[in-house]
């Protein structure tokens, strides 16, 4: 008799135990693309304004990459300025760049290896040049 019990005890745990769990409509998340829209401009010559989407989670250097648009890079880890833009309008995030101090932040440069849109945004990239004069 006690086996009994006890089976069908350990049966109506293993039951419960093992029962599906629907989500709740909290938890439930729907997927959504946000994309921000990166306007790049230069000077030098030859350059042609290009407007690229962008998503948050995306570097800026990556994103132009993956739509063809050429700009300068080196270490693409945020230690060099081989890829400095100036930041025209709107904001990005760099936090993971090691480079640029709190001076040439505040001044609205960027090293797009390592930026990404917070918002649509426009950015002087391959601009190198006057990053040193600035």
């Amino acid at each position: 008799m006690f086996a009994k019990t006890l089976l069908s005890l350990a049966l109506a745990v293993s039951v419960q135990g093992f029962a599906p769990i629907a989500p709740s409509a909290a938890t439930t998340r729907t997927s959504t693309s946000l994309e921000y829209q990166v306007t790049l401009i230069s000077d030098k010559e030859g350059f042609e304004t290009q407007t690229i989407e962008c998503s948050p989670d995306v570097f800026i250097l990556d994103a132009a990459e993956m739509l063809g648009v050429q700009t300068p890079f080196s270490c693409r880890a945020g230690a060099c300025s081989s890829c400095a833009g100036l930041l025209i309008d709107g904001e990005i995030d760099q936090s993971g760049q090691i480079f640029l101090d709190d001076d040439k932040v505040d001044k609205g440069w960027l090293l797009t290896c390592v930026a990404k849109p917070a918002s649509d945004c426009t950015i002087k990239v391959d601009c190198e040049d006057e990053f040193y004069q600035a």
